[in-house]
Protein backbone atom coordinates (compact mmCIF):
# COMPACT_ATOMS: atom_id res chain seq x y z
CA UNK A 1 0.00 0.00 0.00
CA UNK A 2 1.33 3.59 -0.80
CA UNK A 3 0.11 6.68 1.42
CA UNK A 4 0.06 9.98 -0.29
CA UNK A 5 -0.76 13.36 1.64
CA UNK A 6 -2.54 15.71 -1.01
CA UNK A 7 -3.27 19.42 -0.29
CA UNK A 8 -4.27 22.62 -1.92
CA UNK A 9 -5.03 25.65 -1.92
CA UNK A 10 -3.10 27.01 1.54
CA UNK A 11 -2.45 30.56 -0.21
CA UNK A 12 0.60 31.90 1.76
CA UNK A 13 -0.44 30.11 4.83
CA UNK A 14 2.27 28.06 5.95
CA UNK A 15 1.18 27.31 9.48
CA UNK A 16 -1.22 24.68 7.52
CA UNK A 17 1.11 23.09 5.45
CA UNK A 18 3.49 22.53 8.76
CA UNK A 19 0.33 21.08 10.63
CA UNK A 20 -0.10 18.68 7.78
CA UNK A 21 3.48 17.81 7.47
CA UNK A 22 3.68 17.23 11.43
CA UNK A 23 -0.02 15.10 10.82
CA UNK A 24 1.60 12.74 8.27
CA UNK A 25 5.02 11.90 9.05
CA UNK A 26 5.65 8.78 6.80
CA UNK A 27 3.76 9.28 3.45
CA UNK A 28 5.60 7.45 0.08
CA UNK A 29 4.05 10.85 -1.85
CA UNK A 30 3.50 14.84 -0.11
CA UNK A 31 1.76 15.86 -3.36
CA UNK A 32 0.41 19.87 -3.38
CA UNK A 33 -2.14 20.56 -6.26
CA UNK A 34 -1.46 24.18 -7.04
CA UNK A 35 -1.93 27.87 -5.29
CA UNK A 36 0.44 27.45 -2.41
CA UNK A 37 2.25 31.03 -3.03
CA UNK A 38 5.50 29.99 -2.12
CA UNK A 39 8.77 28.62 -3.33
CA UNK A 40 9.52 24.96 -4.09
CA UNK A 41 12.28 25.52 -1.66
CA UNK A 42 9.55 26.79 1.12
CA UNK A 43 6.82 23.90 0.81
CA UNK A 44 9.41 21.20 0.61
CA UNK A 45 8.84 17.78 0.60
CA UNK A 46 5.86 18.73 -0.88
CA UNK A 47 5.78 18.45 -5.20
CA UNK A 48 3.56 20.86 -6.60
CA UNK A 49 1.95 22.46 -10.19
CA UNK A 50 1.14 25.71 -11.23
CA UNK A 51 -2.22 27.08 -9.44
CA UNK A 52 -3.60 30.63 -10.99
CA UNK A 53 -1.81 32.60 -7.84
CA UNK A 54 1.57 31.31 -7.90
CA UNK A 55 2.49 34.00 -10.20
CA UNK A 56 6.23 34.17 -9.31
CA UNK A 57 7.40 30.17 -9.28
CA UNK A 58 7.98 28.43 -12.03
CA UNK A 59 5.97 25.55 -11.40
CA UNK A 60 4.52 23.20 -14.13
CA UNK A 61 1.26 23.33 -15.36
CA UNK A 62 0.57 19.72 -14.58
CA UNK A 63 1.96 16.45 -13.93
CA UNK A 64 1.71 13.10 -14.84
CA UNK A 65 2.79 10.26 -12.67
CA UNK A 66 2.88 6.78 -12.20
CA UNK A 67 1.86 5.85 -8.75
CA UNK A 68 0.12 2.13 -8.13
CA UNK A 69 -0.58 0.92 -11.30
CA UNK A 70 -2.57 3.94 -12.49
CA UNK A 71 -1.87 6.56 -14.18
CA UNK A 72 -2.27 10.13 -12.53
CA UNK A 73 -2.60 13.81 -13.94
CA UNK A 74 -2.03 16.60 -11.05
CA UNK A 75 -3.27 20.08 -12.22
CA UNK A 76 -4.49 22.80 -10.52
CA UNK A 77 -7.78 22.65 -12.63
CA UNK A 78 -8.91 26.44 -13.04
CA UNK A 79 -10.65 26.41 -16.83
CA UNK A 80 -11.59 22.34 -16.15
CA UNK A 81 -13.54 21.96 -12.83
CA UNK A 82 -16.95 23.70 -13.39
CA UNK A 83 -16.95 21.65 -16.81
CA UNK A 84 -16.60 17.87 -15.84
CA UNK A 85 -17.03 16.57 -19.11
CA UNK A 86 -14.21 18.51 -20.43
CA UNK A 87 -12.05 17.92 -17.05
CA UNK A 88 -12.62 13.99 -17.83
CA UNK A 89 -11.71 14.53 -21.95
CA UNK A 90 -8.21 16.12 -21.13
CA UNK A 91 -7.69 13.57 -18.42
CA UNK A 92 -8.40 10.72 -21.44
CA UNK A 93 -5.99 12.29 -23.53
CA UNK A 94 -3.32 12.49 -20.86
CA UNK A 95 -4.22 8.47 -20.68
CA UNK A 96 -4.92 9.36 -17.04
CA UNK A 97 -7.40 7.30 -14.91
CA UNK A 98 -6.61 9.90 -11.74
CA UNK A 99 -6.75 13.08 -11.68
CA UNK A 100 -5.25 15.36 -8.32
CA UNK A 101 -6.75 19.08 -8.50
CA UNK A 102 -7.60 21.64 -6.63
CA UNK A 103 -8.69 25.45 -7.67
CA UNK A 104 -12.38 24.92 -6.59
CA UNK A 105 -11.40 24.79 -2.32
CA UNK A 106 -13.93 21.70 -1.95
CA UNK A 107 -13.08 18.47 -1.36
CA UNK A 108 -14.05 16.26 -3.60
CA UNK A 109 -13.81 12.33 -4.27
CA UNK A 110 -15.74 11.05 -6.89
CA UNK A 111 -15.92 8.43 -10.43
CA UNK A 112 -17.10 10.74 -13.22
CA UNK A 113 -17.06 8.75 -16.50
CA UNK A 114 -14.72 6.14 -15.43
CA UNK A 115 -12.17 8.91 -13.94
CA UNK A 116 -11.25 9.26 -10.34
CA UNK A 117 -11.44 12.89 -9.77
CA UNK A 118 -9.69 13.59 -6.29
CA UNK A 119 -9.53 17.54 -4.70
CA UNK A 120 -7.86 17.57 -1.28
CA UNK A 121 -9.98 21.20 -0.48
CA UNK A 122 -8.30 23.94 0.66
CA UNK A 123 -6.26 24.10 3.98
CA UNK A 124 -6.99 27.90 3.96
CA UNK A 125 -10.23 27.97 3.74
CA UNK A 126 -13.38 25.80 1.46
CA UNK A 127 -15.74 27.90 -0.55
CA UNK A 128 -18.46 25.11 1.07
CA UNK A 129 -17.89 26.35 4.43
CA UNK A 130 -16.58 23.14 5.91
CA UNK A 131 -13.66 22.88 7.57
CA UNK A 132 -10.02 23.41 5.76
CA UNK A 133 -9.07 20.23 4.85
CA UNK A 134 -6.49 17.67 3.10
CA UNK A 135 -6.78 14.71 1.64
CA UNK A 136 -4.48 10.95 2.37
CA UNK A 137 -4.93 9.19 -0.57
CA UNK A 138 -4.55 5.07 -0.13
CA UNK A 139 -3.24 2.75 -3.48
CA UNK A 140 -4.09 -0.52 -2.25
CA UNK A 141 -1.90 -3.26 -3.24
CA UNK A 142 -5.12 -4.39 -5.02
CA UNK A 143 -5.28 -1.58 -6.88
CA UNK A 144 -8.37 -0.18 -5.54
CA UNK A 145 -7.95 3.64 -4.22
CA UNK A 146 -9.37 4.79 -0.64
CA UNK A 147 -9.35 9.16 -0.32
CA UNK A 148 -9.27 10.47 3.59
CA UNK A 149 -10.67 13.79 4.17
CA UNK A 150 -8.46 15.31 7.33
CA UNK A 151 -10.19 18.55 8.75
CA UNK A 152 -7.66 20.88 10.24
Amino acid sequence: MLKICLCSDNHGDMDSLQQVLSENPACDYYLHCGDSQFSPDEIRPFISIKGNNDWYYDYPRQLILEIGGHRILMIHGNGYTYQMDQFARKARSEHADVVFFGHTHSFMDKVFSGIHFINPGSTFYNRDLTSPCYARVYFNDDGSIRVERIDL
